[in-house]
C-alpha cells in the first residue's frame, strides 16, 4: 500500500542560531529532558553499561597481558596507542547515545542496538573523534608550554566548543570539517548557556562518582536527553512523517 511521506524540521536551525534568534531556556530544557528520561533512560543505560564493560576489558588487558597496574608508569607510546584504541572502540557507542538523545528530543524512542548498528558502519565518525582528540591534545600541549592553567583552559574549551560535532555528523551527515566549524560557530554564539550546561554536567558526574556510580542511572540519561534537546533547538532535526492507513500517524527520525 502506498505511503505518503513528508519531511519536516523540528526545532531551530543553524541560520537562526547564528543570528542569535534562538532562545535557550535552560530551566525549561532541563524540565523537558527530565520528563523524557523517565521513559527513555533504559535505552541510554544500555550504552553506559557497554562502555563500562569495555573499560573493565581494557583494565583487564593492561594488567593480564602487559602487567601494568599503574598508568603513571606506562610508556608514552603505549599510552598513545591505548588512547587511540579507546577512541576507536567507544566512539560508535557514544555517537549512538547522542543519536538516542536527538531521537528522544523529537518524540522517537528507538532501540539502542538499532542505532548502534547504523553508526558502527561509519568510518567518518571514528575519524572525526580522532581529529577532536588530536585537537584537544594539541591545544592543551601548546597552552601548557605557557602555564598548566592555560593548558587546562584550552583543553576544556576545545572539548566544549566541538561538543556538537559528532551529533552533526551522524544526524546531518556533513563533512567532518563542517561539523567542527558549525559546532564552534554556534558555541561562540551561545557560549554562556552552553558552558553552564557543561559545567553542571561535569559537577554532576563528580557527585555521581561519590555515590559509587549509582547516581549515573539518572544523571547520564538526563544529560544525554538534554544535549539532544539543545541540539534540536540550535540546529534543528530532520524527521520523516509517514502516514499510512494501517499506521495512522508515525514520525520517523531521519538520519
Amino acid at each position: 500500500m502506498e505511503e505518503q511521506q513528508q519531511f519536516e524540521i523540528q526545532g531551530g536551525s543553524l541560520e537562526k542560531s547564528l543570528k542569535g534568534e534562538t532562545q535557550l531556556d535552560l530551566k525549561a530544557i532541563a524540565k523537558e529532558a527530565w520528563d523524557l528520561s523517565r521513559n527513555t533512560k533504559t535505552a541510554v543505560l544500555h550504552g553506559v553499561l557497554l562502555l563500562f564493560f569495555i573499560a573493565i576489558l581494557f583494565a583487564w588487558a593492561l594488567q593480564s597481558l602487559f602487567g601494568i597496574t599503574d598508568l603513571n608508569v606506562m610508556p608514552q607510546s603505549m599510552m598513545m596507542g591505548l588512547k587511540v584504541a579507546g577512541v576507536i572502540v567507544t566512539t560508535p557507542i557514544i555517537a549512538a547515545m547522542f543519536l538516542l538523545g536527538i531521537s528522544h528530543s523529537v518524540g522517537i524512542k528507538p532501540r539502542f542496538i538499532t542505532i548502534l548498528k547504523n553508526v558502527m558502519g561509519s568510518v567518518l565518525v571514528i575519524l572525526l573523534a580522532l581529529l577532536l582528540a588530536a585537537m584537544s591534545d594539541v591545544g592543551s600541549f601548546i597552552g601548557a608550554q605557557i602555564s598548566v592553567l592555560l593548558g587546562l583552559v584550552l583543553l576544556f574549551y576545545v572539548n566544549l566548543a566541538t561538543g556538537f560535532s559528532i551529533m552533526l555528523l551522524v544526524e546531518k551527515r556533513l563533512a567532518p570539517s563542517q561539523c567542527v566549524i558549525q559546532s564552534l560557530m554556534v558555541f561562540h554564539k551561545y557560549w554562556m548557556p552552553l558552558s553552564l550546561f557543561y559545567i553542571v554536567y561535569y559537577c554532576c558526574l563528580f557527585i555521581g562518582a561519590l555515590s559509587l556510580g549509582f547516581a549515573y542511572i539518572w544523571i547520564i540519561p538526563f544529560f544525554i536527553n538534554m544535549k539532544g534537546i539543545l541540539y534540536r533547538e540550535l540546529f534543528g532535526v530532520k524527521v520523516l512523517s509517514v502516514k499510512d492507513p494501517s499506521n495512522q500517524s508515525e514520525t520517523i527520525f531521519h538520519a
